[in-house]
């Protein structure tokens, strides 16, 4: 079972990558083709109705990141009758949630002329109801198989997972692109963006059913757990509303200024796109290792475990996001400009000022799964509370005098306060962490990407990076120079040995 759970990981962790290689590489031609064709207002507007609809996320409660947890903790204490009790359990409360989320999305949508009646015309308010109408039904859905997906993590099935993920990536731009060069715009990117999630909910409910041979049982249901349950996920679904304060809110609020409104829009969800790619980046570690996290948890490991396991996540994390954050400070600019035009040349300075604070939580984030599991999450959502309401109001009164820029300095100024002063505080004095052992080995990674930044932007006064060619070669040695770098100077044999071993197995399979 070890064995296996381990070449899990493995195969999930390099299947991860690839689909975010994949994620990140085809909007390289995708975005300009969408953008041309849907138009930057239309694309606003879509953004716009994106970021009202996620607010329904919240009406999981904060569930959604328990079951999880408490279908280990069920599988290791009462086996597998335990754990497909608590299955059915989770299943009925989002069945329930389903039903709710479809209520509550029928009212936003009949109420978004009292939001945006100022800064959208009567044609732009009737699109934007029917695509918000379109995504309350798809939340809905997405509720309805929660507790199917989360059996197939507990079960740490990753291959499974990052398989149903890369079909998901691969295909989505597609059918967007076919609705699009059909004429159908924002409202039949969504309709497919429904059909597919339909398609991979289906999926992941044959393979439970068929593969991992379990069923929510409704008999024994466990009703005692419910408050145990709801007191766990609460400061979950406070840490939810937070995070969709920072996510959504700023977009939001954009739309309400009627002199930049969808333009604005359109030009902060760009920026907005590649901190959203360096999460992404960073969190394949820590979904792969929050199961090991939870057991670790549950079997009494000391603090130095922890510490040693939130180090090995947090310096691959390290290795991944100091390239892709100096990467894009150093060729972001001439990047944008051949990406989506001049005309979103304040992209580069949104994404610049979210990015870099942002690397604190994203290097750190097993230390967040660690704090989940130890049940010391509330901290983090009560910190969290002050500082989002604080950065909307920040947003609210900057916007209207500086753009998507003022948008976006809050928002960083609440990561470098939140997440590198106050949380580090308390992983290391409250959750007994080593936190000076943290930084003090990732530390390296990142002045080895601070001096290839430096020398990168002085190489601007006799390089003309403007120049796809030049950009593209720029580009390519900075990752060469990174990785030689990083291979001889950064690296320990056993982290060096996760990328050695698969290689050689498949040159070994070659040659055979």
């Amino acid at each position: 079972m070890k064995v296996k759970s381990v070449s899990q990981i493995k195969l999930g962790m390099i299947l991860s990558y690839l689909n975010i290689g994949i994620g990140n590489l085809i909007p390289l031609f995708y975005t300009p083709i969408m953008l041309s064709l849907l138009g930057q207002n239309e694309y606003g507007l879509y953004k716009i109705a994106s970021s009202t609809t996620s607010y329904l996320s919240l009406l999981a409660f904060g569930i959604g990141g328990a079951v999880t947890r408490y279908l280990i903790k069920a599988n290791t204490e009462g086996g597998k009758e335990a754990e497909e009790n608590i299955f059915g359990l989770f299943n009925l409360l989002f069945q329930g949630i389903a039903i709710l989320t479809i209520i509550v999305g029928g009212i936003l949508t009949l109420n978004l002329g009292l939001f945006y009646s100022e800064s959208l015309n009567s044609s732009e308010l009737l699109k934007m109801k029917i695509i918000v109408a379109i995504l309350v039904v798809n939340t809905a859905i997405g509720f309805s198989a929660t507790s199917y997906n989360s059996v197939v993590s507990s079960h740490e099935r990753f291959v499974f997972i990052q398989i149903i993920n890369i079909i998901s990536t691969t295909i989505t731009p597609i059918a967007n692109l076919v609705v699009l060069f059909c004429g159908y715009k924002s409202i039949g990117m969504v309709i497919s963006s429904l059909i597919l999630n339909v398609f991979t909910r289906v999926l992941y409910i044959i393979y439970v059913r068929k593969s991992l041979h379990m069923r929510p049982k409704y008999k024994k249901l466990p009703f005692k757990l419910i408050k145990e349950i709801l007191v766990f996920s609460f400061w979950i679904f406070i840490l939810n509303i937070c995070s969709q304060l920072f996510s959504a809110t700023d977009t939001v609020i954009i739309g309400m200024v009627p002199k930049i409104a969808t333009v604005g829009a359109a030009v902060y969800s760009v920026g907005h796109t590649f901190p959203s790619i360096l999460f992404s980046l960073s969190q394949v570690a820590p979904n792969l290792f929050m199961p090991k996290a939870n057991r670790m948890v549950f079997s009494k490991c000391s603090d130095e475990e922890l510490t040693d396991l939130v180090i090995k996540v947090g310096r691959i994390q390290s290795l991944i996001v100091s390239l892709a954050c100096a990467g894009f400070v150093s060729f972001g600019q001439p990047f944008l400009e051949f990406y989506v035009g001049s005309d979103y040349s304040d992209a580069y300075w949104v994404a610049i000022i979210m990015m870099i604070p942002n690397c604190i939580p994203l290097v750190q984030s097993a230390c967040s799964s660690v704090m989940q599991a130890k049940n010391m999450h509330s901290f983090k959502a009560k910190m969290y509370i002050f500082i989002a309401i604080g950065n909307a109001i920040l947003t609210y009164f900057l916007v209207w005098n500086y753009g998507v820029i003022g948008a976006a300095i809050p928002t960083g100024l609440c990561y470098i306060l939140g997440n590198g002063l106050i949380l580090n505080w308390y992983y290391w004095k409250k959750m007994k962490l080593n936190i000076p052992r943290f930084w003090k080995s990732v530390f390296p990674i990142f002045f080895i990407s601070f001096l290839l930044v430096i020398i990168t932007k002085l190489s601007y006064s006799f390089i003309n990076y403007y120049s796809l060619i030049n950009l593209v070669v720029g580009i390519v040695f900075f990752i060469l120079v990174y990785i030689i770098l990083c291979w001889f100077f950064i690296l320990s044999n056993d982290e060096k040995n996760i990328f050695l071993v698969p290689a050689k197995k498949f040159f070994n399979k070659v040659k055979r």
